[in-house]
């Protein structure tokens, strides 16, 4: 089996997508977590802080998408 460098290329871009999603989302969610209970409000900042970490996730992941589309015309 010969080594190819573009499946090594797809694996580490899908594992960079699965951090830059999971990360930001776990710990929004622990901030407003932590935030409700310091401050006793229930579950305002952790519905907000999810809604910001899935923003954010899906902002990087457009980012990502567009840095790979612009690698991909350059090679070409």
């Amino acid at each position: 089996m010969k080594f190819n460098p573009n499946i090594m290329k797809s694996l580490s871009l899908l594992t960079q997508i699965g951090f830059l999603m999971a990360i930001p989302i776990i710990g929004c969610i622990l901030l407003g977590s932590y935030l409700d209970e310091r401050f006793d409000t229930g579950i305002i900042f952790l519905i907000i802080f999810t809604i910001l970490g899935a923003l954010t996730a899906f902002r990087n992941l457009y980012v990502i998408a567009m840095n790979s589309s612009k690698k991909r015309k350059k090679d070409s």
